[in-house]
This record gives structure tokens, sequence and C-alpha cells, in this order.
């Protein structure tokens, strides 16, 4: 959790929580239950909410990506309230706030704060200032994914955070489970099941030795069991029907890959997920090679998709698949 906040004192705020468009509902779900949270409206990138009461149960939801203050028309007094009972107030120290090129309102914002006692600070700020689709909100730095988990080292292609966390949501591990990663790149996937869930063993993999030793630091303080290879996932040295759960981030063949090398990998990856996976198996896999993952997965035996979550990150449109066995054994 994140220093420097004071989690648990009551505060009173309007807040939007942004998101990965594809991961709006499961955020809508754990915020709803929330206790003191209402959702006042929702977009397709975040939710608006009201909190009226401690900050804790809301740092604890894995499904945003930030929170920030909804400004409104009167900025300066909607900080000044803040400070007073709102986020702001839970700081421990002097709010330090930077300002992003909104127009020329930006330095007359600037000097109003500072007579209220807020410090200007380029790179060390508790609050980035800056203007949305909706008006003027104030980023809370305190309440990003990467504060208030774990930060993990990155591949070039690395799952994000939140794309993860809906992955395994999906996946429905349970206690006693093996999860697999042919794929684990930086281990971002097996990072987040090892902290959402109560896997038996990680199991990891992949071509380039240097991610995997990357994932082996990302899990370093992870107390489940774990077996990390460099190896091929069409060749995945597993017996037959021995992983509960598999779960990846596909080369999609535009950073890692090609669409060309692709139609070769899908159909052996796909032929070894179906066999490592036992009778209730599933995978949750992702890919924005979507017409030739489709494709594979109906032409492959024992393995069906049966849910399809599409995202939007950096440009990409990627699609998360539910793949479950249909075997009888």
């Amino acid at each position: 959790m994140p220093a420097g906040l004071d989690l648990d004192r009551d505060i009173h705020e309007q807040l939007f929580l942004r998101t990965v468009p594809g991961a709006v509902d499961y955020l809508f779900a754990d915020v709803s239950e929330l206790p003191g949270m209402s959702v006042t409206s929702r977009t397709r990138d975040g939710l608006y909410i009201t909190i009226n009461g401690p900050l804790r149960p809301l740092a604890n939801v894995r499904y945003y990506i930030g929170a920030a203050i909804v400004l409104g028309d009167e900025p300066v007094h909607t900080l000044r309230s803040s400070a007073r009972d709102g986020v702001l107030s839970a700081l421990a120290e002097t709010v330090n706030f930077r300002i992003a090129p909104i127009g020329d309102e930006r330095w007359n914002l600037r000097d109003a704060l500072e007579s209220e006692g807020f410090v200007n600070s380029a790179t060390d700020w508790d609050i980035n200032i800056d203007s949305g689709d909706a008006g003027m909100l104030a980023e809370v730095g305190r309440l990003y994914w990467t504060k208030r988990f774990v930060s993990l080292q990155r591949a070039p292609a690395s799952t994000t955070p939140v794309i993860a966390s809906v992955m395994a949501r999906l996946a429905k591990v349970e206690p006693g489970h093996d999860v697999l990663d042919p794929f684990c790149g930086a281990g971002t996937l097996l990072a987040v099941v090892a902290d959402t869930a109560e896997p038996k063993r990680l199991l990891g993999s992949d071509h380039d030795r240097r991610w995997v030793d990357t994932t082996g630091r990302n899990l370093a303080g992870v107390e489940t069991p774990m077996l990390l290879w460099r190896g091929d996932a069409r060749t995945i040295p597993l017996r037959d029907a021995t992983v509960d759960r598999v779960l990846s981030n596909l080369p999609f063949g535009k950073r890692v890959g090609s669409h060309i090398g692709n139609r070769g990998l899908y159909p052996a990856v796909m032929r070894e997920i179906a066999r490592v996976l036992p009778r209730q198996g599933r995978a949750v896999l992702l890919t924005e090679d979507k017409r030739l993952f489709t494709q594979t997965v109906q032409r492959t035996r024992g393995i069906r998709i049966i849910k399809q979550i599409t995202f939007s990150t950096g440009g990409a449109h990627p699609s998360a698949y539910v793949v479950t066995t249909r075997r009888t054994r």
C-alpha cells in the first residue's frame, strides 16, 4: 500500500477511476460492493464515484490504473476542500502539485494554489492537474496501480497490470491449482495470480533466457512454489492433463513475432495447451491476431472458446479469450 497516505481516514470526495477499456465492468462490479462508495456515472475508460469513508477498500481494488479528484469549475475551492476532508487530507505532508499544459489558465491556477500553501513541483508531485473529457482532474500519484501494489520490471510487450488482473479473474484459479504461462515474458501474469489467488505452483517458460531471469526477479518475494525454464511453447515439457490453468499473452505479430510466424506457432501451441489441460481445465489467452486464434482453436481437438473480452491499450485492441477443455476423460 502507498506510503504517506492514511488509508483508514474517513474522506469525502468525488473521484474518477481510470482503467482500460474492456475492464470497466469488472471495476464497476468491485467498486459497487464497497462500503461508502457509489458510482455516479461510467465512461468507456473509467468510473466517476463518490466516496464517503476510508480509502483502504478502494486502494485494494486492482481494476483501475489511477484515481483523480474531480475538480469541477472551481479547482482551487475543490482542492482546498480535499485538503480538509478529502483525499488530500490523508496525505502525511504538504501537498506538492504539477499542472499540465492546459492553456493560459495554468499560470493563474498555479499562483492561486501556491497562495493556498500547496507547493509547485514538476517532478516530485502528489497531484498532477490536467484537463479531461469531462473537465479538470487532479491525478493522485499515490493511488496509481504501481503505488498500491508491487512495481514489476517489464518486457517490451508486457501485459498491463489491469489487464493481467482481469485475466487472472477470468482464469478462476483455485487453491491447489498449477498455473502455467508458456510465454511468461517478465512474469506479470504469474505475479498477479500469486498475489490474488492461492495456486499450488507457478510454472513459467520463455524462449529468451533474460525474460525467464526477469520473471524470477519479479517473483522473488512470492511464497508459492515455482518452476521457471527457458523453452519452446510448442513443446511444453509437462505430462498430459497436469496443468489446471494456463494464462498467457501470446505474440500478437506486432511488437513480438509476426502474423506469418503465428500461422505456424499458434496451432502448435494450442495443441500443447489442449494436451496439458485436464478435464475442466481453463486457459485465458491474450492476442490481437484474433481471426487466426479463433480459427486455430476451432481446429484444435478438445478445446473451445467460451468468452472473449476486448481491451484497448497503447493503440492496440487485444482480446482475452477464455478457452476450456471439452474432453470427457
